[in-house]
């Protein structure tokens, strides 16, 4: 018995009802497992940030691979490249995102004006004397080594810190008498720059083997306490 012939639709298989090869079709993405979305970009953008700027804060930026930073953010060296298409534009987007987030976190502790100023200048220094202490000396030497534009970015950083925000919160202090009459603002703050620059970085804590905890009290005492009033150092304990 002859065998049944298969049903035709005037198509053979890879051809068009023309002749014309017919476009492969693309294959299909397996599905993603129940339980683990896809990380969107932003996200694995934030996460190669924080690690790298965990890692470079300890360790400084030239001991630090991509490769170790892409594996501990546990994504592939080719991901990072993608977001980040250098060593270098990583290590930018680390310093500005530090800076702009302390920066923020310093603004807000000096304008709070429900808390005392003598209170405001030691949250400000706890504050200063933590970030730090969580910085090892080689990031400095490195930025200053071998970045130099981003080095001087973080040095205006901080000058502009000292002159809009920790400025105001002296400023206000005269105002509330809670600091002395007889100190000059602009004189004092450039005092506290030079004494930031000179005195309170992570290589003078590894010189010294002193803890940033204990050179930001003296700093505090040295400085700060000199230009309260009796009333607001009461304030302050």
């Amino acid at each position: 018995m002859p065998k049944p012939t298969p049903h035709r639709t005037g198509r053979i298989a890879g051809r068009t009802s023309s002749g014309a090869k017919r476009k492969a079709t693309p294959p299909v993405e397996a599905a993603r497992p129940v339980g683990r979305p896809a990380a969107s970009q932003d996200a694995v953008a934030r996460r190669v940030l924080e690690t790298a700027s965990a890692q470079y804060m300890r360790l400084g930026f030239s001991s630090v691979t991509t490769d170790e930073t892409a594996r501990a953010a546990g994504i592939s060296k080719k991901t990072l490249y993608q977001l980040f298409p250098s060593k270098d534009a990583l290590l930018r987007s680390v310093v500005r995102e530090n800076c702009e987030r302390h920066s923020v976190s310093v603004r807000t502790i000096c304008r709070d004006e429900g808390v005392p100023v003598g209170v405001r200048l030691k949250r400000m220094l706890g504050y200063i004397s933590k970030l730090f202490g969580e910085m090892g000396p080689a990031i400095i030497h490195d930025l200053q080594r071998s970045a130099p534009r981003l080095w001087k970015e973080v040095e205006e950083c901080r000058a502009q810190c000292v002159r809009e925000d920790i400025g105001t919160l002296l400023r206000e202090g005269r105002e509330r008498g809670d600091f002395r009459k007889d100190i000059d603002p602009e004189i004092f703050m450039i005092i506290y720059t030079e004494t930031l620059r000179s005195v309170v970085n992570p290589q003078v804590f590894a010189r010294m083997g002193v803890p940033p905890a204990r050179i930001y009290e003296n700093v505090y005492k040295v400085l700060f306490e000199g230009i309260l009033t009796e009333k607001a150092r009461k304030e302050s304990t």
